[in-house]
């Protein structure tokens, strides 16, 4: 979900990184909110209406401005409870957050657990 529009290249670059395939053919499976309606949306009223559907992903990530910065900290919101808190995840290893979160193959503390001092998730290695 994009939420903020002003840096194009900024954008482009954070989806192609996202929608690529890792080198061992991994890659995010993710539905892309590209609607100038969200510009400027807070992320709780992103994730109060993508809760109002009767279908939705057990995550949401949001592109807010903070994600078009260099490294593309991708904020990622748990949609199965409001308990959790939030993280970060940069954008070439939210293949890992979006194929296991979905698939509750692994749990979300796993990710929140493994970020850094400010709050994001980088991966395993």
């Amino acid at each position: 979900m994009r939420t903020t529009f002003g840096n194009e290249d900024a954008w482009m670059d954070a989806l192609s990184t996202v929608l690529s395939e890792n080198d061992d053919g991994f890659r995010a499976y993710v539905k892309v909110v590209d609607d100038i309606a969200w510009d400027q949306v807070g992320w709780e009223q992103v994730r109060q209406a993508a809760m109002a559907g009767n279908e939705h992903a057990s995550v949401l990530f949001i592109v807010d401005s903070i994600a078009l910065e260099p490294g593309h900290a991708i904020q990622v919101i748990d949609l199965s409870t409001e308990s959790r808190r939030q993280f970060r995840c940069i954008a070439r290893e939210l293949w890992g957050v979006d194929n296991n979160l979905n698939i509750a193959n692994m749990d979300w503390q796993e990710f929140a657990d493994r970020t850094d001092r400010d709050g994001v998730f980088r991966g395993f290695a």
